[in-house]
């Protein structure tokens, strides 16, 4: 059976091959939390899929972890990491407010620096073709 090792809300997912469950924001919906599943095999290539039950609704942790361990043992991996995003602080006073993220004083962004991604500027989008309006 595979280990199940827990990260802080902000450790970067190893790139070691594994399973992981990560927990994190909905896009669509802030105040909601999904689950994912990323496999990581050995030739270094991912599989990362969304947790759901049959009706549509986010998988519960405890059907994650199966669903987990299951992937561990078809592909030969031995760690299970398990990451949730939402459990830092400034993320929990999110959820508190409903995915309302507009605190006085404090910004949150939308940086993946594990990927080198920033996050969305509209500075960066230009203009979509329409006139400026401001």
């Amino acid at each position: 059976m595979a280990d199940i090792r827990l990260l802080a809300p902000h450790d970067p997912l190893p790139d070691t091959p594994a399973v992981g469950i990560l927990r994190r924001f909905d896009e669509d919906q802030p105040g909601r939390t999904v689950l994912e599943l990323i496999i990581t095999r050995h030739d270094q290539t991912r599989e990362t899929r969304r947790l759901t039950r049959p009706g549509g609704a986010p998988a519960t942790l405890d059907q994650a972890l199966r669903e987990a361990a299951s992937a561990a043992t078809s592909a030969g991996l031995a760690d299970i990491w398990h990451l949730d995003r939402t459990g830092g602080p400034l993320e929990r006073e999110v959820l508190q407010r409903h995915g309302d993220h507009s605190f006085i004083g404090l910004a949150l962004d939308d940086d993946d620096l594990e990927e080198g991604e920033h996050g969305p500027d509209m500075r960066d989008r230009g203009n979509d073709g329409g006139p400026r309006r401001f």
